[in-house]
């Protein structure tokens, strides 16, 4: 909570007084002692050592002096879903000072769907029904290939249809991934990007991570390691606990199955949509798909 605290702090700061952080910070967080440094540029840093008594009067203040601006106010929490992992309640604190406030308009986003559902779809949790929700697709496939042949073209280069189609397939067009493994195939091509040279840059970055990967695959357990591969091999599956499945790779019994996949799901390997699991990690899919 207290990181949550710094960094609200620190971009109210940066917003409403970049000219005179020491000022600002005097009438931030009045009766909190920050300690500050000076870089080596003369830009001032500061450090705050909140204590869990002080959590709620800290957020209130900061809170209060948005609300006190002369213009509307819209605060973004990107990844929000980690707010649910902090051990003090911190949920039912923002909740508690952000439902009393009508001049700042709160955007929260993240990437880990199933823990943001729990968060604002369950009855039980403080945010329940407090935001309206949207959910983000993917860029549609066509203007992505547009996108990323136009953008080859503007530096004189190429990349041949068949090859764009290879990235927006092999990274399910995911924009980080597809962007990752774009940037690979442009630094590595000379002038025109065949889907041989797509598919053996690829296969040559798996091997840059494969140590990495196989670092993931050491810390779980033996049934955790063939759920998971199981997954990445299937692509998707809908029916965890189906007996062709279980069969199929030679999994443990459904009991078992269950215990794995929560633990999976808490660890971000792999994630949960309205239909089906998938492993989280693009890369560390094909990478098990490859090499188990």
């Amino acid at each position: 909570m207290q990181g949550l605290i710094q960094i609200l702090a620190e971009k109210v700061l940066q917003k409403f007084h970049k000219k005179n952080i020491l000022q600002g910070l005097q009438q931030l967080l009045k009766g909190l002692s920050p300690t500050v440094s000076f870089g080596q540029d003369g830009t001032p840093k500061f450090s705050l050592d909140v204590h869990k008594s002080q959590y709620q009067s800290s957020l209130e203040q900061i809170f209060n002096y948005l609300e006190k601006q002369k213009k509307k106010v819209f605060l973004a929490f990107d990844e929000f879903q980690e707010v649910a992992r902090y051990p003090e309640k911190a949920e039912a604190l923002l909740r508690t000072h952000i439902q009393n406030l009508s001049n700042i308009n709160f955007i929260f986003s993240g990437s880990t769907g199933h823990i943001l559902r729990e968060m604002f779809l369950d009855a039980k949790r403080p945010f329940y029904q407090s935001a309206e929700v949207m959910v983000l697709t993917k860029i549609d496939r066509q203007v992505y290939k547009g996108f990323i042949t136009e953008t080859f073209e503007k530096s004189k280069k190429s990349i041949q249809p068949q090859a764009a189609d290879f990235i927006l397939d092999y990274s399910e067009v995911y924009t980080y991934y597809t962007e990752l493994i774009c940037n690979q195939c442009f630094s590595l091509t000379p002038k025109t990007l065949t889907e041989e040279h797509a598919r053996k840059i690829t296969s040559d970055y798996l091997e840059i991570r494969k140590f990495d990967y196989l670092n993931i695959l050491n810390l779980m357990s033996e049934n955790q390691k063939r759920i998971v591969i199981a997954i990445a091999k299937e692509g998707h599956v809908t029916k965890p606990n189906a007996m062709d499945f279980i069969i199929r790779h030679k999994l443990p019994p459904p009991s078992s199955i269950n215990q794995v996949l929560k633990v999976l799901l808490e660890k971000e390997i792999i994630f949960k949509t309205l239909k089906e699991y998938k492993v989280y990690d693009v890369l560390f899919s094909r990478f098990l798909e490859k090499y188990y």
